[in-house]
C-alpha cells in the first residue's frame, strides 16, 4: 500500500524526482565543481587508507612466511 501510494506521488509530481543542479547540472557551478572535488578528495583518503591496510597484511605475511621457515629449520636440526 505503502510503496503504492509512494509511487502515485512520484508519477503525478515528476520534478520531485529530478536531481538537484549539484548532482545533475550546470558542470561549470562551483557547488558542482565543489563536490567534484570532495568526492575526489574521499576517494583519495580511502584508497590510501585501503591500501596502507593491504600492505601491513602484505608484510604481516611476508614475516609469517619468514618466521615459519624458521622454525622448519629449528625443528630439522632439532630431529638430527
Amino acid at each position: 500500500m505503502f510503496f503504492k501510494l509512494v509511487s502515485i506521488v512520484l508519477v503525478s509530481l515528476p520534478s520531485a524526482i529530478l536531481a538537484c543542479a549539484t548532482c545533475y547540472g550546470a558542470p561549470d557551478d562551483p557547488a558542482t565543481q565543489g563536490m567534484n572535488w570532495a568526492i575526489i578528495t574521499l576517494l583519495g583518503v580511502t584508497g590510501s587508507v585501503l591500501a596502507g591496510v593491504g600492505s601491513v597484511i602484505l608484510k604481516l605475511k611476508k614475516k609469517a612466511g619468514k618466521f615459519s621457515d624458521k622454525m622448519k629449520e629449528k625443528q630439522e636440526k632439532g630431529t638430527r
